[in-house]
């Protein structure tokens, strides 16, 4: 009883001098707020992930601990150290960027943010999460708009089933592809003017993306909030009408999947699946 008291405040002391040097540190920390993001608050973006991280690997030291104690400690203790050598790490690097002494050319810096992203795309492939997820954060914390890295880590936290990050990350990734869209009118094959954005395909796969991460965390509401949004932007994509359909039938909309099911023998008459998608509609 005695060594799990000492045990917990040692714990707590530990979190508390992690919590003070990344305060010091990062006066601007704040959480991402995916429904606004100014210009002038994107860099805050790479602040959140790190941050999420540290939460995350505390909360896991934690838990070993507190199963198993006195043998587990040294690994605690490392994680510790690794994470005042991030924060230090990262503190030199910024402090590097301030002064200007040397500064590279965005040229160069592209050249050598596609490095790592290709390194990291090894790590992921190896199903090495860890370090993949490593190399992405490295990425978007001198390049807070570097779209590909947050790709990079929406499919590491879908990985390793951390849904809700890999939803917040998804979610960022559709603002910026907001931002960079701008609104476009455009006929639809009825001959009527609607508007939609100029970046329709990228903003329809962010929806997309983010309706597949719902379905994962089985929130089949708002997935199909999302899939619907990537179909009216992209009405005659297969794979966006074959995703919706899939779901309607799986919570039973009849309606919407004779619907669908007719819009998809319409674009895409060779579809194998659609007469097991007839079958199941009958069914329904």
């Amino acid at each position: 009883m005695l060594l799990n008291i000492i045990l917990g405040v040692v714990v707590i002391i530990s979190l508390a001098i992690i919590i003070f040097i990344i305060i010091r540190k990062f006066p601007r920390l704040k959480s991402l707020d995916v429904e606004t993001v100014p210009e002038e608050k994107t860099a805050q973006v790479r602040d959140r992930i790190l941050m999420e991280r540290m939460k995350r690997s505390t909360k896991k030291s934690r838990e070993v601990i507190q199963k198993k104690a006195i043998p587990l400690w040294t690994n605690f203790v490392s994680f510790v150290k690794a994470i005042f050598r991030k924060v230090y790490e990262l503190e030199k690097k910024y402090q590097k960027e301030a002064s200007g002494n040397k500064k590279v050319s965005s040229g160069e810096q592209a050249r050598k943010a596609k490095g790592i992203i290709k390194e990291a795309a090894k790590f992921l492939k190896q199903e090495k999460y860890n370090e993949a997820e490593k190399l992405y954060i490295e990425v978007v914390s001198v390049d807070p708009k570097n779209q590909t890295a947050y790709e990079g880590l929406q499919e590491v936290y879908i990985s390793t089933k951390e849904y809700q990050q890999a939803l917040q990350t998804a979610e960022f990734i559709l603002r910026l592809a907001l931002k960079k869209g701008s609104l476009v009118e455009k006929q639809n094959e009825f001959g009527q003017m609607y508007k939609t954005y100029s970046n329709a395909n990228e903003v329809s796969g962010s929806y997309f993306d983010i309706g597949e991460i719902y379905e994962m965390m089985e929130n089949t509401a708002k997935a199909m909030e999302n899939f619907q949004k990537a179909l009216e932007l992209e009405p005659n994509n297969p794979k966006n009408i074959d995703q919706t359909l899939e779901l309607a039938i799986k919570v039973k909309d009849k309606s919407l999947a004779v619907d669908l099911v007719k819009k998809l023998e319409s674009v895409n008459p060779n579809n194998q699946k659609l007469k097991d998608y007839q079958e199941k509609i009958q069914a329904l």
